[in-house]
């Protein structure tokens, strides 16, 4: 019987390997020596060490492995039906590479970045439906960027967001650097928006102690939505003045990248947080009513803004994050370290924060220029019934008199 392998991915030491399955001393696997993960079978087949995905189960792995040695058995002994597999990666159908592809997603990363590309190439194999990839030449292509635009309606950067996930599809298929081939729109850099002090001021006077507490630790942290969300006392040290952001894997929730970080927090949101009440028996800072983790935050934000006399289309959870980077930069701190605290993957992402400040006009009304002082006096309207005498009608006035 040809030997089929059984490997597991798991993660170990930041990133993810793959490791053969552990025996007992028995000779069978031991298949809960290794954590969680999604298993593989591999093969070698003229010379080349292929492999498969087998599955998240022990049952769908032994499945596979044995499915597996049957058809290379099959194929060495010429039976009909066994025949070679294709070599050819264009000549496999569209659906089924993309369905193919989006396990391996799965696998690798965060259920947020796997709803977003299935949707992309769910919606991208629906276009070019009952096609293979070697039948999709470029023009197509650019004529599906064309359609995104136009006919779905999408913005530029929301098209250059498509078309980079199709690529890294296509480049898995071995047809790489299809994007420099593409005719894309230019990408649109919006600046950052930033609460001003005012509209801030009415926020959170109109909140509740809780909503106090949350908004505050949104404002002071500068955490995403779900690093708030799953937030648990242990993550929170008051002593030291830090709160981090830790995977919780039995929540299925981890750190954007897989990155964990601690950030300093003012004594102002300790003082707050001390005060926070604690749920018994609930590990969250900021659960829901029934204990569990609160997911309408979001709710929460607009019905204090509506509450403030605000305009609460305008107030969302991601600015309060997009306010602090600003102010700690304009406090100080320097970009790196602003870079860790909100946990950037690169530093130009931390530098689009680093914009002019808006409540600048008090300041530059008191910006005193020689010459400009003039220029306003001279602008100055007489009051109403004055009339401002020139310099000929004041000559007129001197010569009347001397004819007097």
């Amino acid at each position: 019987m040809p030997r089929v392998n059984l490997l597991k991915q798991i993660k170990a030491d930041g990133g993810w390997v793959l490791r053969s399955i552990p025996r007992k001393v028995s000779g069978g696997y031991d298949w809960s020596a290794l954590p969680d993960g999604r298993y593989y079978i591999e093969w070698y087949e003229a010379g080349k060490r292929r492999r498969e995905t087998a599955g998240l189960t022990v049952a769908q792995a032994r499945e596979a492995q044995r499915r597996k040695r049957h058809e290379l058995e099959g194929r060495k002994l010429g039976v009909p039906g066994y025949g070679p597999p294709s070599e050819a990666p264009g000549a496999v159908p569209l659906a089924s590479a993309v369905t193919q592809y989006l396990e391996h997603v799965e696998t690798l990363k965060k259920p947020n970045t796997y709803r977003k590309y299935e949707a992309v190439l769910r919606r991208f194999s629906k276009h070019f439906e009952g096609r293979t990839l070697d039948a999709i030449p470029i023009s197509d292509l650019n004529d599906y960027v064309v359609h995104l635009k136009r006919d779905a309606g999408m913005s530029a950067n929301t098209v250059l967001h498509n078309t980079i996930i199709i690529a890294q599809f296509f480049k898995r298929q071995g047809r790489g650097g299809i994007t420099r081939l593409l005719d894309l729109p230019e990408r649109i850099t919006t600046l950052p928006k930033e609460y001003r002090q005012e509209e801030l001021d009415k926020f959170l006077k109109a909140c509740d102690s809780f909503e106090r507490a949350l908004f505050y630790t949104f404002l002071l942290t500068g955490f995403r939505e779900q690093e708030v969300m799953y937030l648990s006392w242990s993550d929170i040290n008051l002593d030291l003045r830090t709160v981090r952001v830790t995977a919780k894997a039995q929540l299925g929730f981890y750190a954007k990248r897989w990155e964990e970080r601690e950030v300093p927090i003012p004594l102002h949101l300790v003082e707050i947080l001390e005060k926070h009440p604690r749920r018994e028996s609930c590990q969250f800072v900021f659960p829901s009513p029934t204990g569990n983790r609160e997911q309408h935050m979001l709710d929460h934000c607009k019905a204090v803004a509506k509450r403030a006399g605000l305009n609460a289309e305008q107030f969302d959870l991601k600015t309060f994050r997009s306010t602090y980077a600003t102010r700690m930069l304009r406090a100080g701190f320097d970009v790196r370290t602003v870079q860790h605290w909100m946990g950037h993957k690169s530093l130009e992402t931390t530098m689009r924060y680093l914009v002019p400040a808006t409540e600048v006009y008090t300041k530059l009304d008191q910006i005193d220029i020689p010459g400009i002082n003039e220029v306003r006096r001279s602008d100055v309207k007489p009051a109403a019934g004055a009339r401002k005498s020139t310099g000929r009608e004041s000559n007129r006035r001197k010569a009347r008199r001397k004819l007097g």
